[in-house]
């Protein structure tokens, strides 16, 4: 039996999100992409704050010991 094509390769997937980008889309917007038999779908989400470096997270402390 032999390996199905890939709908989409890594590439692929790099271009639609720098399309996105480029046209003028938050990376707070992007919630992700949905692989479909015919290609790859970019999904939209609510406009969250990304996670910043100093934001306290109460695992962090459980996870280091």
């Amino acid at each position: 039996m032999s390996r199905r094509s890939t709908p989409c390769t890594q590439a692929d997937l790099t271009r639609l999100i720098k399309a996105a980008l480029a046209a003028g889309v938050s990376v707070e917007r992007l919630a992700g992409v949905k692989l479909t038999r015919d290609g790859a779908v970019l999904l939209f989400g609510e406009q969250r704050p990304l996670q910043s470096e100093g934001s306290e997270n109460e695992w962090d402390e459980v996870l280091t010991r």
